[in-house]
């Protein structure tokens, strides 16, 4: 673990993995299997270079949820990681209700070696680039800053940087949102006129499954 600007407690994609072994193995020995889905920072931090740490993991359990929960605290404390590092406070978009799932796709399988607790899944990162742009951050200005950064480097790993691409993966992805309201239309904008005035960054790799944002 390592600390953040402002003393925050971050995860290394190393600790994260530890992390995941340890449920997996603690999973196991109980005859179980844990899933997740796993998004936002911590889904970039494991499927590419686009994130170096990420604060906490954003997880939906797709089995055993209150398992998964006590098993998550028990490796939480073992390691000395932040209270609810693994948490669903990414459920309110992703999946939203009533919206078909996103195009979940097999990431790893824990313990590495040895009977099977915990499996990861990961969206694409065309989902991702959905999610990402109907994020609402204002009240947290280090959030907006990184959300940007991850935004200019999915479009350019994607190939999507024009506004009908952009409004028509919103809804690919979210059909069940009411159409690209004005706030969601500024933003795109907004992205797109700094995504141009930057330049292209390079190309950051992906290391996971890929395929179409939803099934």
């Amino acid at each position: 673990m390592v600390e953040g600007a402002e003393g925050a407690a971050e995860l290394s994609r190393d600790l994260l993995i530890k992390a995941f072994d340890m449920m997996g193995e603690l999973a196991a020995s109980e005859g179980k299997v844990v899933e997740i889905a796993v998004y936002g920072g911590s889904c970039l931090l494991l499927a590419s270079d686009i994130r170096d740490v990420t604060r906490d993991v954003d997880a939906v359990f797709l089995s055993e949820r209150g398992f998964g929960y006590e098993l998550a605290d028990r490796v939480g404390q073992r390691l000395g990681l932040p209270d609810n590092w693994l948490n669903q406070a990414v459920k309110s978009v992703a999946p939203p209700k009533g919206n078909p799932q996103p195009n979940l796709l097999p990431f790893g399988e824990y313990p590495a070696g040895g009977q099977i607790g915990l499996r990861v899944f990961l969206p694409t990162p065309e989902y991702m680039l959905a999610m990402k742009l109907l994020a609402n951050r204002r009240d947290d200005p280090d959030g907006m800053a990184r959300d940007r950064r991850d935004l200019y480097l999915l479009m350019r790993l994607t190939g999507l940087k024009s506004p009908d691409q952009l409004a028509g993966l919103i809804r690919l992805c979210y059909p069940a949102v009411p159409g690209i309201n004005a706030r969601i239309a500024a933003k795109i904008d907004d992205i797109l006129r700094g995504y141009g005035s930057a330049g292209e960054p390079e190309a950051p790799t992906w290391n996971a499954g890929r395929g179409d944002p939803t099934l």
